[in-house]
């Protein structure tokens, strides 16, 4: 059997079938107005049709009323409405764009953290037990749910499902997982009643399956019911696999017809979505769940590729594939791989930028797909041809530069790239060196200057003004990159120095101004080698060693997004010490990534110093100062490694504005002081300079 073709077999959730084993998982991906369906929302989940997803799952539909309140957990207010028959049109909007494209749709139905029983009500923060804390912004419960009240939400759950029904909703999703309100009552952690809502597995499960009674009773036994479980709570005292699969059965008896498996809560001490979570690190869990169920089982936590997808349906881990970020990132996977083009997906970089959003309450956004933020405001370049051809001349090939070109080649302009560099990727190159989540979006962009017959890329061209007027271009946008900040103190120039300029320039095949035979070898191995990834690490030679050009005890200057992933890169067999004068390292790292990424630096034994700035590079090491006390000290150490992150780079933008009065600079050439402008802010800058265009 040909690769991924497995993916691309129906599937059967009980009388639904799916064309495909793509389940697009459910995200409140805060695209609503008042709870209610937006064209947003609507064109976001036809995207995702059209781009052959199998089953596409509607984040969080909310049971409870939530008109006129201010929810303390941030995401409820993201979520679409389902407690009121107003809110039906809305979901028959989304069933009627999704399923002339084949795809088939599931309702979420959610409670987070808090409730009311009506809109008369104050909307408080509730658990099956208020001795313990609620997730993430809640704080301790306010409320202990009473019998009474239980059986209200049993109903709303039920009406709630009704509506999805009528609004022509193909499947019914209970949310049973990640620490939400059924979760806390089936885990053993956050449920410690002594009624008959806690203590046994029977008791733990009886909100859920009186739930499902109540769905059945209300869409008929032929409505599939589809459950979310956390298999692993990694709670302390919480569920493990083990108390799962004893749950399973007991819920099963009552009319379930598909599991879709996940690990944790949302305040679990252990990650779960982070970069720093190995891929498939939770399919063994599904893998289990399949020993007591003969229903439909998949995994979905921490997957984004193909491969892995691959292993799940190949290996048995799953009946299917469960993924929400990387159907973000690129809305035709599914749809690709079916035409046979799997190369020319766009990779979910794991960087949680969406979810940085999402958990604030902000709408989402994606490094790598500039529309998922701009949506039908802005629009596809697909459905926006150009009224008139141009010639567009983009000056770096960085992702910024690309996406450019990419949008307005889609648009149908004649794009030229051109950049100094003798490979496409920019800055990604050597982010891929320190990060193996960015190597595939490298290899994308790569695939994609190949693709599009009318984007000629010129490499190893230097750009000025008169070498623009050459091309005659009719607009002009510029990707430089960002301006490196300057480190002014004595001894900064040293040998014991590498400075991420000169990592940029040996990823980018060119001997760092100054450097030596070491950097020499490495760079003539790295092109002999043809550029590979894993000889721009062994020319950084990560091992230290004698000939290490980075030495085994380092000090690291800049404890921003790009100090720490140096850090986190160059730990192994290194004693690395990261420096800031910040208050706080992290600067650039979202609310999702930072405290994980501080805790496994400390946990590899990365000694962090913030308040602390360089004064003086010596042949012993980094002289520092503490900026409060101004205490002076010697931190001893081979080589010193600045990453201090780009400032804004307008020198030849203020030049060719000259001449092109339209010029667009894009990118993190135009970084304020003080932020930090990551793939993002390219992407999506080359996105919106073409699209206006």
């Amino acid at each position: 059997m040909a690769k991924y073709q497995k993916l691309l077999e129906p599937l059967k959730i009980g009388k639904v079938e799916l064309k495909n084993r793509f389940i697009m998982l459910p995200m409140t991906i805060e695209k609503v107005d008042n709870y209610h369906v937006t064209d947003d929302l609507v064109d976001f989940y036809e995207q995702r049709a059209k781009g052959g997803v199998g089953l596409i799952e509607i984040g969080s539909c909310y049971v409870c009323d939530c008109f006129g309140t201010e929810p303390k957990y941030h995401t409820t207010t993201g979520a679409c409405g389902c407690w009121d028959d107003e809110f039906i049109p809305g979901y028959k909007r989304i069933a009627d764009v999704c399923h002339p494209h084949g795809a088939k749709i599931a309702a979420q139905l959610q409670l987070c953290y808090e409730w009311r029983a009506s809109g008369d009500d104050p909307l408080l923060s509730y658990a099956p037990s208020a001795d313990v804390p609620s997730g993430p912004f809640v704080g301790m419960p306010e409320r202990e749910y009473t019998k009474e009240e239980i059986a209200e939400v049993v109903k709303q759950y039920g009406q709630a499902a009704r509506r999805c029904k009528e609004a022509g909703i193909d499947i019914i999703e209970i949310h049973a997982g990640i620490g939400y309100m059924v979760m806390r009552f089936l885990s053993k952690y956050s449920n410690h009643r002594t009624d008959e809502y806690g203590g046994s597995p029977e008791n733990r499960a009886r909100l859920l399956t009186e739930i499902i009674d109540e769905v059945h009773r209300t869409c008929g036994d032929d409505m599939p019911i589809l459950i979310r479980i956390s298999a692993d709570d990694l709670m302390p005292d919480g569920n493990r696999i083990e108390d799962t699969l004893e749950l399973i059965p007991i819920i099963e008896a009552h009319g379930v017809d598909a599991w879709s498996i996940q690990a944790g809560f949302h305040e679990a001490p252990r990650p779960v979505a982070n970069q720093i979570v190995p891929e498939g690190e939770f399919i063994g869990l599904a893998k289990q769940c399949k020993t007591v169920t003969n229903k439909p089982v998949w995994p979905g936590t921490r997957i984004n590729s193909l491969d892995m997808c691959d292993k799940v349906v190949n290996e048995g881990y799953g009946d299917a594939v469960g993924m929400a970020r990387q159907f973000i990132a690129d809305p035709a996977t599914a749809g690709k791989v079916a035409a046979g083009h799997p190369e020319q997906v766009r990779p979910c970089i794991v960087c949680s930028r969406c979810l940085d959003n999402i958990f604030i309450g902000k709408p989402c956004q994606c490094s790598v797909n500039a529309n998922v933020w701009q949506g039908v405001e802005v629009g596809l370049p697909e459905d926006h041809p150009a009224d008139q051809k141009q010639h567009v001349v983009v000056v770096g090939a960085g992702p910024g530069g690309m996406e450019a070109a990419r949008v307005a080649a889609l648009r149908g302009h004649k794009v030229t790239v051109v950049d100094h560099s003798d490979r496409v990727g920019g800055l990604l190159n050597m982010a891929q060196v320190l990060n193996a989540n960015i190597e595939p979006l490298v290899t994308y962009w790569q695939g994609e200057a190949k693709l599009h017959p009318n984007i000629n890329v010129v490499l190893k061209q230097d750009v000025d003004v008169n070498y623009l007027k050459s091309l005659n271009p009719d607009q002009v946008i510029l990707s430089p990159g960002g301006g490196i900040i300057p480190i002014d103190v004595p001894g900064i120039d040293g040998k014991n120095v590498v400075k991420s300029e000169d990592i940029k320039a040996m990823c980018n095949g060119k001997v760092p101004e100054g450097k030596g035979m070491l950097w020499k070898a490495a760079v003539a191995a790295i092109k002999a080698q043809g550029g590979t990834v894993g000889f721009m690490r062994m020319g950084l030679n990560m091992a230290s060693g004698p000939t290490a050009i980075v030495g085994k005890r380092v000090v690291v200057v800049g404890g921003g997004f790009a100090g720490l992933e140096v850090a986190e890169a160059m730990c192994d067999n290194r004693e690395i010490t990261v420096i800031d004068p910040a208050k706080k390292l992290g600067n650039g790292i979202g609310i999702i990534d930072k405290n994980p990424t501080l805790n496994l630096l400390k946990k590899k034994g990365v000694k962090l110093m913030p308040l602390t700035e360089l004064i003086e590079v010596t042949k012993k090491g980094a002289k520092v100062k503490n900026v409060e006390t101004g205490e002076e000290q010697l931190l001893e150490c081979d080589t010193v490694l600045t990453s201090v992150g780009v400032e804004a780079n307008t020198k030849l933008y203020d030049e060719v504005v000259k001449v092109w009065p339209h010029a667009k600079l894009i990118g993190d050439a135009t970084t304020p002081d003080g932020k930090v402008y990551r793939t993002l802010e390219a992407v999506k800058g080359g996105y919106e300079a073409s699209m206006a265009i």
